[in-house]
Order: structure tokens, then sequence, then C-alpha cells
């Protein structure tokens, strides 16, 4: 791809968690498999877990963790000649959060938040993207959490290196916009959540 090229869409999503590929149930497999897409001309990557780094931070009166989910994957098209026509698709496996607390991830993934039972990817799936100039990006599209899809505009870089495509890029969301309402009265918790990645994806 050459500098400058936008981002475009995935076909087949592969969730890996460290350096093994994990099989989830096959509710997760079927949803994956739901927001696949046939991909435009251009050069494909497939997201690599292994190499990517994928961070939010919350914020309460008591702590302020920094968390992880260790489950994702997606792929990107890159197409120089028709940005216009730019996607891309990332699926999480919404029960891979990891805050480093095991009881506190055990109460994120209860009904009081991400409720993984009866929504368990968290996705998001582009509608567009915008050249800003130089090695910026702006990717616009929707974001599905717990059931509920918001559109939202995400600010990236995207450079190339070694054959691979870099997208570095953060975005802060609204919890409350998503349906998690959850409060404590001794620990109040922020509405703010800041995502922050690193993705590193590579040619199949």
């Amino acid at each position: 791809m050459q500098a400058g090229a936008p981002l475009v869409a995935f076909e087949h999503v592969t969730l890996g968690y460290g350096r093994r590929p994990v099989l989830r149930e096959a509710m997760v497999a079927c949803a994956i498999l739901a927001l696949a897409s046939i991909a435009a001309a251009g050069s494909r990557y497939v997201i690599s877990p292994q190499k990517s780094q994928f961070h939010f931070k919350a914020y309460s009166l008591l702590a302020r963790p920094l968390g992880t989910f260790r489950v994702f994957g997606g792929e990107i098209l890159a197409d120089a000649h028709n940005p216009e026509a730019s996607r891309v698709h990332f699926v999480i496996d919404a029960a891979s959060i990891d805050t480093g607390n095991a009881k506190r991830d055990k109460h994120l993934r209860s009904e009081d938040f991400l409720f993984v039972a009866q929504y368990p990817t968290i996705t998001f799936t582009s509608t567009a993207v915008r050249h800003e100039g130089g090695k910026r990006y702006v990717v616009e599209g929707e974001l599905e959490i717990r059931g509920v899809r918001k559109r939202i505009a995400i600010p990236v870089t995207v450079t190339q290196q070694a054959g691979e495509l870099v997208v570095q890029g953060s975005v802060r969301l609204c919890r409350r916009d998503f349906g998690i309402n959850y409060n404590a009265f001794f620990n109040p918790i922020r509405n703010e959540v800041d995502v922050i990645f690193t993705i590193v994806a590579v040619h199949p």
C-alpha cells in the first residue's frame, strides 16, 4: 500500500489470545460470521492480536483501572484508489475483559456492565474513512456494545512498516450511551471511558 492509503474492510475475523487462537462459544462465532463482508479490490490485512495493543481506562473515586480485552480480531483492506469505499470491522470477545482484578472483572461481565451472557461481542463497523492529510485519518462508523449501536468518529494515524499496517488512535466514550448505568454510592463511577489502541495488521 502506498503511503497515505486509507483503511478498508474485513472478510473473515479470527479471534486470538496471546500467541494461540481461542475458540469461544458458538454464539460468538455466529456473531463474527454475521459481521463478515466481502472486501473490495485492495490489499488485505489481518489484525494480529499478538502484535496489537488495546486498552481502556475507566475512572471512579477510588480507582482508575487500566484494562484490556484479551480476545479480539478483524481484517483490514487497504485501497489507495477508492477511499470512499473504505470499511473497517473489529470484533471483541466481551468476556475476555481483564483489569487485573478477578472480582472486578466478574462484575464487569455481569448485567450491571457488559452483560456478556446476552451480548458476547463488542463490534465496530466503519461507514466512512476521511483522509485528513499525511498519515492522519478519521474513521467513522457504528460501535455496538451491549446491543446498543452508536455512531462514533475515531481519529487515527496509519503507517506501513515491514509489510505491516499500523493503526494508532484513541477515543473517549460515554458508558451511559450504551445503557451501562450502574453506579456505587461509596465509589461513584465517571461516565467517560478512554480507549487507546495500536492495531497491527499483517498480510494473511
